[in-house]
């Protein structure tokens, strides 16, 4: 019987061991406010993060990357998985003077968590550079249509097979400012991204006036 209870109880410690490390993996994958998921996409030099504060209605993200541009990507990123047509906005602003022009935060949607994966975003560059940015094809090159610069303000939208970009310095965009089409069926990611442009470097940038919509 001694051996029976003795079996048992190592039984009972090692689920236990194994329901703890698997709490620990779901809660290094948890997002921030309303976005459920956070990671890494492509192979980032440096670990970024996505946190939310409730008290300003604020979500700050830290993030590195070489790029999301060409036929591969790399920056940090807070999402959900959705489907059909939505509305995502926020007010965007980098802390700091930055190192690289080129860094990156906007809206994004992807089909899949991987650097080549089909894409489509709103992004806000260092130098005001605001663009509706997209990757046709997973691995394909990416292409873009530039908007107005200085673009704070950014509206993506999902309405069919139309992806529509909205932006507006300081105020909440109105007008349709770029614009593709491209199929994006069945479940999809769509969230917040942050890229530094810069392998060594991780940059932050604050989102507010957060707000998603199925339309």
């Amino acid at each position: 019987m001694k051996s029976l209870t003795t079996i048992k109880a190592i039984v009972i410690f090692a689920c236990t061991i194994i329901m703890m490390n698997a709490c620990s993996s779901s809660e290094k994958e948890n997002g921030a406010g309303i976005f459920k998921g956070f990671s890494d996409i492509g192979q980032v030099k440096l670990i970024g993060k996505g946190v939310y504060d409730s008290s300003t209605s604020t979500y700050t993200m830290s993030g590195g990357g070489i790029n999301v541009w060409g036929t591969l990507d790399q920056h940090a990123y807070l999402y959900n998985k959705v489907s059909g047509n939505f509305s995502m906005t926020a007010k965007v602003a980098f802390e700091g003077k930055g190192v690289n022009a080129h860094r990156k935060i906007g809206i994004m949607i992807r089909d899949e968590l991987t650097g080549d994966s089909r894409c489509a975003h709103i992004s806000f560059h260092g130098d005001g550079l605001t663009s509706l940015q997209y990757r046709a094809e997973k691995g394909g090159i990416t292409a873009e249509k530039v908007g107005p610069p200085n673009g704070n303000y950014i509206i993506l939208e999902k309405i069919g097979n139309t992806i529509r970009m909205k932006t507006a310095t300081d105020i909440k965009p109105e007008a349709v400012t770029a614009e593709i089409e491209m199929a994006f069926p069945g479940t999809f990611y769509v969230g917040l991204f942050i890229c530094s442009h810069e392998a060594d470097v991780l940059e932050t940038a604050h989102f507010t006036n957060v707000e998603f919509r199925k339309l």
